[in-house]
């Protein structure tokens, strides 16, 4: 028999908030500097990848007359920029609807992000709790994890086998949401539930290993 699920863990970028967009055109607006644009389809084959390797892999494609550690930081600094700024991060459809019905159903709740501590923390600070009823992400969140807390990052199943101990549920009563290929393989490897939200920029990936996958995260109360 199976173990009643009894925890909801989140990815962030593209999956809660629409980050992805914000990385986007803050990379292009850096290519826009030195001459060059770029439609926001041929963004898509940048997502899952390190801003520093996609730094280098642009400065190469494009011929760019800087190094590439010169590109990451204006890229970087116009996206923290960006994201430091409430009125520029959007959730993604139903995010609020479905966290009211998992905070009802009682649900633990945590994040297991790939993205750098400091920037998921400001991610979410600014682009989830200006949205809800919490003065912290502790009064949601019982678990955050980052790229910066685990040692090999997902498709390994780390980051999603730390949330889950910390807390202090089973991996196989636990639910993951993602929007990529990598996370759904991290959580399938972690042993739970996974569910599938692609995104514009992740639409392309093979999500066939997720348990369900679903338009929108709202879409997916009915299974909850």
């Amino acid at each position: 028999m199976l173990e009643p699920r009894q925890a909801a863990i989140f990815d962030m970028d593209g999956l809660i908030v629409d980050t992805e967009t914000l990385y986007y055109e803050t990379y292009n607006q850096t290519l826009n500097d030195l001459g060059v644009d770029v439609p926001r389809v041929d963004y898509v084959r940048c997502v899952g990848h390190p801003v520093e390797d996609n730094s280098a892999d642009a400065v190469k494609r494009y011929a760019l007359p800087v190094r590439p550690e010169n590109f990451l930081k204006s890229w970087m600094t116009r996206f923290e920029a960006a994201i430091a700024d409430p009125a520029q991060i959007a959730l993604m459809p139903g995010f609020l609807d479905l966290l009211s019905h998992l905070q009802h159903e009682k649900y633990k709740l945590g994040i297991a992000s790939s993205t750098p501590r400091h920037r998921m923390l400001s991610t979410l600070q600014n682009g989830v709790l200006p949205h809800v009823n919490a003065a912290a992400l502790q009064d949601i969140f019982g678990a955050v994890f980052s790229g910066s807390d685990v040692t090999h990052p997902k498709p390994d199943p780390e980051i999603y086998l730390k949330a889950a101990a910390k807390l202090n549920v089973a991996p196989e009563a636990c639910v993951v949401f993602e929007d990529s290929a990598a996370g759904v393989q991290s959580g399938k490897a972690a042993g739970m539930t996974v569910f599938a939200v692609p995104n514009f920029f992740t639409a392309h990936q093979n999500h066939n290993a997720a348990d369900r996958i679903f338009p929108r995260l709202d879409a997916a109360i009915a299974f909850l």
